[in-house]
This record gives structure tokens, sequence and C-alpha cells, in this order.
């Protein structure tokens, strides 16, 4: 296709997105810009929109291709952004964006850049032709790579999928000048009809600011809920469907209310406070519209607080939100929020309305759905409602781009749908076997989308950066279990860990990136930095089909790895995550030792992240050995401090396993010890002798199970709670369900049993 040619197909692309309200992905090859062709289509895209907001995205402003671009769009008003920074962009609307992407495509960014563009708009990317992956090289491809790999073992597999997604898909044009010009399909249009009659309750002037059938449904939902004392609504949809907008519609409406009354306090939550900004917004939308005076309060320029003469609406993270009080509950983006803390929710709340992405940049969804779904809907039966919203807000049903951009960042995928006699199976019955990434992402398309389904429904923030560094990186792989006729049942994601020579051992704590347990050893623990020496294996992450949870299955592939692994000479598998009673209980049923815990919670999920590892072989096991004794030490000694307030279950669970065989003599200072003898014969009380008792608590503790003294689960937990955590009886009682001065009576008698074993 010559220039002129090509150049009128390209124009005609671009009217009939604005005619049909669709996008239209634009890929360049870099020669495009050197040759004029870049300027032509911007000059053709300013021609068909009316003083269009464009968004130039870069890694730096520097970068060649990136000036280039820069020089060529004199005399164009656009905005800029780094990668860096690009989620400060959501919950904004484009006309286009421009990516380089020469020298950094992180999907993650992909996924957000693509979804602010309006309908009509242009997605344009600049870049390698398809025949020039092997030499295309990222910021992102170089994290892909860990020591001792180097960058000559990357294979670009989802940079090649990508491609082979793109050229001549319906509504992209891929441009190469020296090469392949391809023009997909223009999809049909379909106009947006606004059918849905408006409700009864809330005004009318609200209404009339709902885009979509969809949105009128959700504030019909809250009208029929509202008379209700306890009830909880779910919002689900893709993103860009207006799930925020119409939750900021309905607070409007509480707030204007005839039970405002009630919906005095109105907490908004979700994990970052960038996520709610569209809340907030619709919400001064609703009041301006109906003429309600309000004040808005912000904090480094994002919304958190909206105030009005009876009604106070206000933003908190979730951990925080857990302890808030508020007549409703309104929690966006539910599906990047731990499950615990969900059902956290769930008991305070009497009304609250849980809305979350489905499928969407952050790779949040399914797992959400399925574990809180079900809790819901015993826990209000009929004061329960559900409600999924498909019709998108920025541009016409059947995008293009949006299609594209599901594919290829496989932000639909769903596990396998599973026939009677496969719900059926026991773990022994599947095939075990390792997954060949390169015929996953190139050949088996319905594999890989149950994969990647499956960790979507187990991890609530699996993101599409995820599924990059696992195709990419040379030190990553995949097991599975594959029902007989070759569904996936689970799936291991695991990384390559360890086998460090000397001068990488010397610089551990500095490496940028990799190696996670043997760094996190070596820098808790630094006299064993030499555990870095063995050869180990991490699971990153772990999934089952959730028809089959609580089989077995996860204990069997963890099973069948440490066989494999074993034969292969490999010295430990080891593993990283937040710190839940359920969890620990799954590690450590397959002989999986804690070795090291942060000392920080998660701001979202609020747990302490811990790390596990198996040994595999003599010399891990000594290691794993020591570490656990130094891993008793830490928590016994920081109970008190980072760990004050972790809870009971958690800390007694994480004190319970232990490996090798250990029991060290108390150590008491001073007058420590006859005062112990004097709480024993009871002439003084607890408080007196309290320091006494943490030298016989400390040593039973360090001790391993196999040389403790047999004691209840109850008088274990207290002596966590009151003398290593501080807490009082009270409080203690609380938790344990018993009369404080039963847990004195318990405590004596636990004390007497502590100095006959260890004294």
């Amino acid at each position: 296709m010559r220039g002129m040619e090509l150049l009128a197909e390209v124009a005609r692309r671009l009217e009939e997105a604005v005619r049909s309200n669709h996008r239209v992905l634009v890929y360049l090859v870099n020669e495009c810009v050197q040759r004029g062709i870049f300027k032509s289509i911007l000059d053709q895209f300013i021609g068909v929109r009316d003083n269009p907001r464009i968004l130039l995205a870069y890694r730096e402003r520097g970068d060649l291709m990136t000036r280039m671009l820069i020089n060529e769009m004199q005399g164009v008003r656009f905005s800029e952004v780094n990668y860096d920074d690009v989620e400060k962009i959501l919950g904004t609307t484009w006309d286009a964006v421009i990516m380089d992407v020469n020298r950094q495509m992180r999907p993650n960014d992909l996924g957000i850049l693509v979804e602010v563009v309006r309908g009509g708009g242009m997605v344009m990317m600049i870049g390698p032709s398809a025949r020039e992956i092997d030499s295309w090289l990222t910021d992102f491809h170089l994290k892909c790579v860990t020591p001792p790999f180097e960058v000559k073992d990357l294979v670009k597999r989802f940079e090649r999928r990508m491609f082979s997604k793109t050229i001549g898909r319906s509504g992209v044009i891929y441009i190469d000048p020296d090469g392949e010009v391809a023009f997909g399909d223009i999809p049909s249009p379909q106009p947006r009809i606004i059918t849905e009659p408006f409700g009864t309750i809330f005004p009318r002037e609200i209404y009339e600011l709902c885009i979509t059938n969809d949105q009128i449904l959700a504030l019909k939902a809250i009208e029929k809920l509202l008379p209700k004392r306890r009830w909880a609504l779910i919002l689900k949809a893709n993103r860009g469907r207006g799930k925020s907008a119409v939750l900021g519609l309905i607070a409007a409406c509480l707030i204007i209310g005839r039970r405002k009354r009630r919906f005095k306090d109105i907490l908004v939550t979700s994990p970052e406070p960038e996520n709610v900004q569209m809340v907030f917004e619709f919400a001064c939308r609703g009041l301006d519209r109906i003429g309600v005076e309000y004040d808005l309060r912000e904090r480094q320029g994002l919304p958190i607080e909206l105030e009005c003469k009876f009604t106070r609406m206000f933003y908190r993270r979730p951990l925080s939100a857990l302890n808030a009080k508020a007549g409703i509950a309104l929690i966006d983006e539910a599906a990047g929020i731990p499950v615990p803390i969900l059902l956290g929710f769930k008991k305070r709340f009497w009304r609250a309305i849980y809305s979350s992405t489905i499928h969407g940049y952050e790779g949040a969804g399914r797992g959400f759905m399925v574990r809180l779904l079900t809790r819901l809907r015993k826990e209000f039966r009929q004061d329960f409602m559900e409600l999924e919203m498909k019709e998108p807000i920025r541009y016409s049903n059947g995008d293009p781009v949006e299609s594209w951009l599901y594919d290829v960042l496989l932000l639909d995928s769903e596990p396998a749908i599973l026939d009677p006699d496969e719900l059926e199976l026991r773990p022994e019955e599947c095939e075990y076997t390792e997954l060949d990434k390169d015929k996953l992402f190139m050949e088996n398309e319905h594999i890989l989308r149950q994969l990647i389904g499956l960790y979507v429904l187990t991890h609530y923030r699996n993101r599409p950066n995820d599924v990059a560094m696992l195709a990419n990186s040379p030190h990553h792989m995949i097991r599975a279990l594959l029902s007989p006729n070759g569904k996936v049942l689970a799936a291991l994601h695991l990384c390559l860990e360890g086998d460090l020579s000397d001068e990488l051992l010397r610089e551990i704590e500095t490496l940028p990136k990799g190696h996670m347990i043997p760094s996190v050893i070596s820098r808790y623990y630094p006299y064993m930095k030499s555990f870095g020496r063995l050869r180990g294996l991490r699971v990153v992450r772990i999934a089952v089909h959730p028809s089959l949870w609580g089989r077995g299955f996860g204990s069997h592939i963890l099973q069948k790895l440490s066989e494999e692994f074993r034969q292969k000479g490999f010295d430990w598998v080891g593993a990283g995550f937040g710190a839940s009673p359920q969890l620990l209980r799954f590690w450590f049923k397959n002989d999986f030792y804690p070795v090291a815990i942060g000392p920080l919670r998660n701001k979202v999920s609020g747990e302490f992240s811990v790390i596990v590892v198996k040994p595999l072989t003599p010399k891990a096991e000594r290691f794993v050995e020591e570490l656990g004794r130094e891993f008793r030490l830490r928590l016994i000694n920081g109970l008190s401090d980072p760990y004050f307030d972790m809870d009971l279950e958690t800390a007694w669970i994480l004190l319970s396993k232990t490996a090798g065989s250990y029991r060290p003599r108390p150590y008491f200072r001073g007058s420590q010890k006859m005062r112990l003898e004097s709480y024993l014969k009871e002439y003084v009380n607890y408080e007196g002798a309290s320091d006494a008792i943490k030298c016989l608590v400390e040593a039973h503790f360090l001790s391993t199970k196999n040389k403790r003294i047999g004691l209840s689960e109850k008088a274990e937990k207290l002596l966590i709670a009151k003398t290593l955590q501080g807490r009082r009886w009270d409080q203690i009682g609380k938790i344990l369900k018993e009369k404080p001065e039963d847990l004195i009576s318990l405590m004596r008698e636990t004390v007497i049993k502590l100095s006959e074993h260890y004294l």
C-alpha cells in the first residue's frame, strides 16, 4: 500500500471510530516517525476530533524516540506522563494516548493507559516491529532477569503473543514501512439507548446523571433495600462500567434522603485513596445538581471527606475502616481487599455496598466473588442483592480495543468448567506435569487461560506484570495437576532461588531483584548468609480449582513438587505470604517451617508477611533448625513491640511449628528466680513475678515441640497473650471466652508445670 493510500485508509478508520464511538489502536514501527507517517496520522486525528485531549506516555523525557515524538508534536497541545507515575491518571479521560514503548512497556501500564481513552479515541503505540522482538530491550525486560541469569537468557514470549494478537485484528492498524501493513476489520456500531425507567424515591435530577441502564438499575436496587435495617449489595463489572460513579450518586441520594440521619456517617473505603476519586466526584455532582451545599476536604490533592449539614462522607484505608463508625460502608475495588477484612466489614456494618472489578488491569476479580458471595448470601438471605454492570461508560459496546486489551493481558481468563466426573477426581488420579512455556504462550491458549484464571481466583492481587514475568523470565516455571481430559485443576508458579556464588552472596543485600528468601534470611540473620549457597525453589503462587477446594489437591501438588526437586538435587522449597491462621495451617501441614517474619503489616491486608521453608536435604535441615530457633527468638521478643497486636491464633500457630531438637534452660537474673518461687507459693501475685515468669515462658516457646511440656492450646495462648504480649486479663478473657479469675488460676497451674519441666 502506497503512502497516500495508507493515510487515506487511516483517515477513514479514524472517522469511523468517531461515528461508532469505538476506539482504534494504531501500532507504528519506529521508522514511521522518521518518515512523517506519525505526524500525518496525528494531524488526521486532530482533524476529526474537536480540541482533543492528548496524553504522551514515556519512560524518560530524554529517551531518543520520546525526544523525536515531542519534536514532531510541536504546535499540538498535549500532556505528558512518566510510566512510573501512570497510576495518577486513573479516573481521567483522554481522546488519545500515545505511548513510546521502546525502552519501557509494562503490562500494568498498558492496562491503565488503554482504559483512560474514551470512545472515538485513539491508542497509539510507537515501538519496534514484530521482526525486531529479539533486540527489543526495556527496563521491564531487565527486571525479568535475576543473577546468575543474563539478558541473553530472556525469552520474550509475552511480546510475541502480543504481536500475534495485534496484527490484523479488528479495530487495529499496524504499520511497518519496511514490512507488514495490516488494517483490521471495522466493527459495526452499537448505539447506546436508555430504556430503563427511573425510580420513584431518589430525585429525578440524579437519575438524569446516569449514562447507562445499569447505573439506573443500581440506584433502583438501593431504593428497594433502603427500608430494610440490614442489607448488602454487590456491584460487579469489568473496568470502565461506571461502578465508582454510581457509588457517588448513591452517596448523594443518601445524604439528601429522608433517612439521612441513619446515614449521617458514610464510610468510603478502597485499597488506595486514588481509587475513590470518582466516588467523591459524582457525589459532588449529585449534590450540585440538587443544590445542596457541602465542604470537600482533600489530602495531597485527593478528596478524603465531604461534609454537609447532617452528613459526613469520609475515606479510610481498609484496615482502619474496620474500626470506623458509619451507617453504611461503600467498599470500592473490593476484590483488591483480602477476604478476612471484607468479612470484618460484614460483621461491623449493617448496610454495605461491595463494588468490584471482575476483570481489569489489576487482575482482581473472581476469587473475591467466589469466597465473599457465598458468605453474604448465607448471612443476608433475602436482604441481599447482586447486580452485574455490563455497559461500558467511555465507549460503545463491542469496543475492539477493549477486546484486544483483555485478550493480550488475559484479563478475562477463567478456570476450566469441570464435568461431573472431574468433580469426583482424587488428586492421585491427576497428572503432575511441567507446562512448557513456549507451547503455553503461543499454542495452548485454552490451557493458558485456565492457568491464569486459577491464579486470579486464588490471589487478590494478580496483575498483568505477573503474567509477563512468568512468560519471559528464565528462572520462572510452572507445574500443574491435569485431569485425564487435560484440564488444569491445580497449578504452581515457581521461581529458582539460591545457588549463589561467593560474589553474589557478598552483594545479596544490594541485589535489586530476585532471591527473595535468601535475601531476607541474610538481612535478619547475617551469620547465616551462606544459606544462599543452597539450591532453592520459591512457590510464587499456588492455585486450586474452586470446585476442588478442601480436597487435598494443594497438598498433593506440593508433595509431587518436593519429590521432583529432591531428585533433581535441590535443597529446599519455600514460600512467602501474608500470615493468616488458615494459610499457616496449610503450609505447616505440608512440612514447611517458619523462618522469618516482616516487621510491618501490609497496609491493605493488615497481615505480617512470613517466609516458610521445607528442607529437602540434611544440609538444609540443619539450616532450617537454626533458622527456626532464630525465628522464635525474634518473634518471642517482638510480641511486646512490633507484633504486640498480632492476633493470638496467628502467634500461637507460628510458635507451634518447630524443627529439630532443642531445649534451652531459663535464664534468670538478680532476684527473678526467688520471686518465681514466691509466686509458686502464692506469696505474690502474677504481676509481682511477671518478669521471672517470662523467663520460663521464653524457654518453653524457644524449645522445639518434642522438648516442650505438653500444655493445652488454651494454656499456651494464655502465656502468649499475657506474658509475651502484655494484654489485660479482661482482654484475654474476651478472646479465650473465660472469666479473668479463671485465667488467673490457669496461669498459676501452668507456671507450676513449666517450673517442674524446665528448672
